[in-house]
């Protein structure tokens, strides 16, 4: 097609990036387009009616109204290399209402191409000869207005109503990237700052809008079409949400472990009063077993000073009361220390070789202790020493050796009047 052949030229255009006094759309052939006609009205006209004609097509009418009284039709053009469209003002009633007719025509023709892979690389070697903040502006405000610039031929001689809308992106995204934003030079989604209270973090800027005297954040489709209609609008910081989820991780982190350094202060603060308490207990426990300790040595020294004495006591005491003592823990041993002293007085002859030693150590032992004994012939009552009382008693037995043992209770006597004497 001849009208794919003029794609160099308008990719040339493009890639200067001038604004254009005029352009057209180009048609994908066998599907359907939207495009955007315009008829010049020059009265005071606000809605009047319009009769379209599409080569190829049925006619159709649409109302327009001031000030660019613009109309949107669907073409499908086939197997052509362009498809004509004319307009002029038609009257009509609609529910007993008028509707003027608009007093003018006009006419446009529409190249039919086979795709639009030249004006796609025509406008992305536009969109990259721009500053990026620029070229953003463009396909956004080019997008608000429905222009569908992909398959838009700047190059075209033709007049559309588009060329208006394209050249006020270009001129008022001009005066976008001009004014000053509060992130400066630097990149708008991520940079370096420092929020009110030095706090150092990552932050992206915003626009403002005011609304009931309050700044709001809006987006930057809503700033830029507040742009293309020449209204107020602003820029703010805030920090990025990923570094304000980071640095509330950190501060949670900071502050689990601060909860874990207190807990484990108050534990230890705990663990050492438990210690001292215990240690306490112990000390106590401990001087109360010295204490015992102590108490039971000197007890038991006590006790061993006691025995020593009683064994020094013992040890002194004369034979006659270690024989009395005797008597008091065995009185059957007072029959046997009868019949011993019995056998005692009996002649020497008499008695076995073996004793004749034994007998005498108590006599000498008893002469030497009580030189003084009275005869048991005559007792004397006030006799102060119970030894010589005790020795009257074995004497007298003798005389009957053979009753000694059947006679034991008189022999118990002397022992019964021992404690008396004491």
């Amino acid at each position: 097609m001849k009208a794919g052949h003029r794609v160099a030229f308008a990719c040339g255009w493009l890639a200067l990036a001038v604004p254009a006094q005029a352009g057209q759309y180009q048609l994908l052939a066998g599907q359907p387009n939207s495009v955007l006609v315009a008829a010049r009205v020059q009265n005071a006209e606000q809605v009047c009616n319009l009769e379209i004609s599409i080569q190829g097509q049925a006619s159709v009418e649409r109302e327009v109204q001031a000030p660019f009284f613009e109309a949107r039709i669907d073409i499908t053009p086939q197997d052509v290399e362009s498809v004509a469209v004319t307009w002029r003002g038609k009257f009509k009633r609609v529910n007993d209402v008028a509707i003027n007719a608009c007093p003018t025509q006009g006419r446009t023709q529409f190249a039919v191409v086979e795709d639009n892979a030249a004006l796609r690389a025509g406008w992305r070697n536009t969109f990259m000869a721009m500053d990026p903040t620029k070229a953003q502006c463009v396909r956004t405000a080019l997008q608000l207005d429905r222009v569908r610039y992909e398959w838009f031929d700047m190059a075209d001689r033709e007049v559309s109503p588009e060329d208006r809308k394209i050249q006020r992106a270009m001129s008022r995204c001009d005066d976008f990237v001009a004014q000053k934003k509060a992130w400066g030079e630097q990149n708008a989604q991520n940079f370096p700052c420092t929020l009110p209270g030095g706090l150092k973090t990552r932050c992206e800027g915003f626009f403002t809008a005011t609304e009931k005297g309050k700044a709001v954040p809006i987006t930057t489709e809503a700033v830029i079409r507040r742009q293309l209609d020449q209204q107020p609008w602003g820029t703010d910081v805030r920090e990025t949400s990923a570094a304000k989820a980071g640095r509330q991780k950190q501060e949670r982190a900071r502050q689990a472990q601060l909860l874990a350094e207190e807990a484990a202060k108050v534990k230890a603060e705990e663990e050492a009063r438990l210690r001292e308490v215990q240690l306490a207990l112990e000390a106590k426990a401990a001087q109360a077993r010295e204490r015992k300790e102590k108490a039971e040595a000197e007890r038991a020294k006590r006790l061993k000073e006691i025995e020593r004495k009683e064994e020094e006591r013992l040890a002194k005491r004369s034979w006659l009361l270690k024989q009395l003592e005797k008597l008091k823990s065995d009185p059957k041993a007072d029959g046997k220390a009868e019949e011993g002293k019995a056998k005692d007085d009996k002649p020497a002859a008499d008695k076995p070789k073996e004793d004749k030693a034994e007998p005498a150590k108590p006599e000498v032992k008893l002469e030497a202790s009580k030189p003084e004994a009275p005869k048991p012939e005559v007792p004397k009552p006030e006799a102060a020493k119970p030894e010589a009382a005790k020795s009257e008693a074995p004497k007298v037995e003798p005389a009957k050796p053979e009753a000694a043992a059947p006679k034991e209770p008189p022999a118990k006597e002397p022992a019964a009047q021992a404690p008396k004497a004491k």
